[in-house]
């Protein structure tokens, strides 16, 4: 068994069918295949079952492929151990970040980054969680921040900050002034909502389920910055995280209010199990770390005594 064998192995779970793991590899399918029959000859059981729509991992193959991660992510790292200095910060990062991060963090410290560490070309790209998590895997970003964590196992998943979720409206929306976040005490809220292809969504439904909170309207607006800006110049509210709106809040463009019950929002780095993390994208996502720690401070500093 070489690591010529668990690679292809590897790119033919991940793919779910030997036509598309050949063409990841840019290798001939009969190649593949023959490769995962060697394989299974080798460990004298079947790895893979054979269905209508391509193939699925046995019990076997399921084993075997956490195996694979584990050595595959080791060689990567003595890889980059090997590259120059162990300590030198350097070479292309390829981010993924929701628009949270993307909007209420990035901005504040990608300059100073940028100048610590002259050696590093980054690529950052904004998109939702679902978007984010095919990049990832497809080897689009190296990683992401995604504020609703997929469940599958070809991805490292870490839970990097958690923050309120706090009720936002123009300065001089004397409805929220009297509601102060007590949402289901008050009239029908004019809400804006993220579509359902934000995650943010499925939590924000659950939450007014849940709590009975009483909705006249809603629209959909899949721009942050689209979705604060109506809200200043309007009646209509909305919910969002407090790093999401710290630049209007300090600006004084808006009114934000804690909800309560309170309500949380968390967010998750992944990256390929089967890779690890470049020192320059380890000190990327220590800002962004750093940068969700202040916002929660900033905000609990401007909460009222209990």
């Amino acid at each position: 068994m070489d690591l010529r064998q668990m690679t292809a192995f590897v790119a033919v779970y991940e793919a779910g069918s030997i036509n598309r793991a050949a063409q990841r590899l840019s290798l001939a399918q009969p190649s593949v295949s023959h490769v995962i029959r060697t394989l299974e000859t080798e460990l004298g059981v079947p790895l893979f079952d054979r269905v209508p729509r391509g193939i699925r991992p046995t019990p076997s193959g399921e084993t075997f492929y956490r195996h694979c991660q584990r050595v595959l992510a080791e060689v990567d790292a003595t890889r980059k151990a090997m590259t120059g200095s162990p300590d030198r910060v350097h070479g292309p990062i390829n981010v993924g970040l929701a628009p949270t991060a993307a909007k209420g963090l990035m901005p504040n410290f990608l300059a100073s980054y940028l100048e610590e560490h002259k050696e590093v070309q980054v690529q950052i790209s904004e998109a939702f969680s679902g978007p984010l998590t095919e990049w990832t895997l497809s080897g689009e970003v190296d990683f992401a921040i995604v504020a609703v964590p997929p469940i599958d196992r070809r991805l490292a998943i870490r839970r990097i900050a958690s923050e309120p979720i706090v009720f936002i409206a123009a300065p001089d929306h004397e409805p929220a002034q009297d509601l102060r976040g007590r949402l289901a005490e008050g009239p029908p809220l004019k809400l804006v909502l993220p579509s359902r292809r934000n995650g943010l969504r499925t939590i924000l439904d659950r939450y007014i389920h849940a709590n009975d909170v009483p909705v006249a309207r809603s629209i959909e607006i899949d721009s942050l910055r689209g979705m604060l800006e109506f809200v200043r110049r309007s009646d209509w509210v909305t919910l969002l995280s407090v790093t999401a709106i710290a630049n209007e809040l300090e600006r004084g463009e808006i009114t934000v209010f804690a909800i309560d019950p309170p309500m949380e929002l968390g967010f998750y780095l992944i990256h390929p199990a089967r890779r690890t993390l470049s020192l320059a994208a380890v000190h990327f996502i220590e800002r962004l770390e750093a940068g969700f720690a202040a916002s929660r401070r900033d905000w609990q500093a401007r909460l009222p005594p209990a």
